[in-house]
């Protein structure tokens, strides 16, 4: 980029920022998507990379290149993006095995007395506060047993957007749960 189209953009020239962004995005995707192995989550990686380089641009020094600058740019935010989903995975897995057999339980509407605990309740009151898909796949998943790759051709979906759903959902009956038992009973 040199020095006249970075003005144009500065002083709000958004055109000027979209031929740049034409210019470099198959190519930025290309890199994020080698690293992530995620679609959806590499074209997010990359729209937020243009977000910042937009936010940055007085940084820029037209003599460097453009492109190494984006990809510096999507470097770290792909490795923020690995990270998040590192932490992730460690939180969710462990609550997963209990989360497994209460969400089963609690989809089983023959279930002894015995079994209904506040916690129980809780968890039942958190699944019905998810919205109908995230239900949907809750039932699926725990209730009839599917597999992810079984739920993703039902939905007609990816198995990547089947597993990261399934963890956010596990995220959210989390929180509702903690929030839950921390208030003494089903929120």
């Amino acid at each position: 980029m040199n020095r006249f189209t970075q003005q144009r953009i500065l002083n709000g020239d958004l055109d000027a920022y979209g031929e740049v962004v034409r210019e470099h995005q198959d190519m930025l995707l290309g890199y994020a998507l080698r690293r992530l192995s995620d679609w959806t989550l590499a074209e997010e990686v990359v729209q937020l990379t243009f977000i910042r380089a937009y936010q940055r641009l007085a940084e820029f020094r037209a003599e460097e290149e453009f492109g190494v600058w984006l990809c510096v740019t999507c470097k770290y935010l792909i490795l923020t993006e690995l990270e998040k989903k590192r932490r992730e995975t460690n939180n969710l897995s462990n609550y997963r095995e209990q989360l497994e057999v209460e969400i089963a339980t609690a989809l089983t509407e023959d279930m002894e007395p015995d079994f209904r605990s506040d916690q129980l309740a809780g968890l039942r009151d958190c699944v019905g506060k998810l919205g109908r898909e995230a239900a949907d796949l809750v039932a699926l998943r725990y209730f009839n047993k599917r597999s992810c790759k079984e739920i993703a051709e039902q939905k007609q979906r990816t198995v990547s957007w089947v597993t990261t759903t399934l963890n956010r959902v596990r995220k959210t009956l989390r929180e509702c749960m903690e929030k839950s038992l921390q208030s003494g009973g089903a929120s």
